[in-house]
């Protein structure tokens, strides 16, 4: 079955060397998954592509330090130039930061050609909907170019469970209907909730990363068959999970055949294409 991974980093050692942060170790620990020997970005690709992935979304990171893992829009946009129609590159932008933050995000769509935005309210211990956030989401709108925005339990010391709850994410989505907004992390644990707000909003799709295995997971798949076929998008997070063990956890979930078809490819297939990514 052909796959697209809509959030995956690679396992580089200009990448892997966030990795060793307390935080990230935290996490990997609690998800019980190994840290990846690194490998170069033609490994990286063969590997992913041998797991039954056709294309990845490597999203870059900017919050703050708080998970010890930024990653440059500099590193993004080269590896996307390098592998046309294996990668998509979204920006990591800081929020926080006022019109440099806007002119951020201008820069990163207009001049290294990257295809979407990717932030972490969390990163400023805010949440989704705080409205200095606001001029960054207005300019994606503008530009209409979609964001992922970092929702979710946080299982690292630091953020509050407040700052990723994604609840406020419904507000985002209220005041900005022509943003195309992707919930990462599947909003857990705020499962029926997410659902909730992906079928109030035909802008918020959800990314399955992180979280896919774990208690209530099961309500997407039931989501998936029934009022939001076409929302929810297959998302490892590698290197922090394996991407066979990602596909795995998100084949067992009670999909029928034709909704983890549209997960695992259909769904970010569309979406990538209507929104100009590819």
């Amino acid at each position: 079955m052909r796959v697209i991974d809509f959030r995956s980093r690679p396992n580089t050692k200009e990448y892997l060397v966030a990795l060793d942060s307390p935080v990230q170790q935290t996490v990997m620990r609690k998800l019980g998954s190994p840290v990846p020997p690194p490998v170069t970005l033609e490994q990286w690709i063969e590997n992913f592509e041998a797991d039954g992935v056709e294309r990845v979304v490597f999203t870059g990171r900017q919050s703050e330090g708080t998970t010890g893992h930024d990653v440059t829009n500099e590193y993004v946009a080269k590896t996307a130039q390098r592998f046309p129609g294996k990668v998509v590159g979204f920006a990591g932008i800081n929020p926080l930061q006022g019109m440099h933050s806007v002119r951020a995000v201008e820069h990163a769509i207009k001049v290294l050609g990257l295809k979407g935005v990717s932030v972490d309210p969390y990163g400023g211990l805010v949440a989704a909907n705080d409205r200095r956030l606001y001029p960054v989401y207005a300019k994606c709108a503008e530009l209409d170019v979609p964001v992922v925005i970092t929702c979710g339990p946080l299982p690292f010391p630091g953020p509050r469970l407040a700052h990723g709850d994604v609840r406020a994410i419904d507000d985002v989505a209220c005041d900005f209907p022509e943003l195309t907004i992707i919930v990462d992390h599947s909003g857990w644990p705020w499962v029926t909730e997410t659902i909730a707000i992906a079928f109030r909003h035909e802008n918020v799709f959800i990314d399955t990363s992180l979280y896919s295995h774990l208690p209530g997971a099961n309500l997407f798949a039931e989501a998936a068959n029934t009022i939001i076929p076409d929302r929810i998008l297959f998302a490892s997070c590698f290197p922090v999970v394996p991407v066979k063990t990602a596909i795995a956890r998100v084949s067992a979930l009670p999909f029928t055949p034709e909704a983890l078809e549209r997960v695992l490819h259909t769904n970010a297939e569309n979406l990538l294409r209507k929104c100009g990514c590819i």
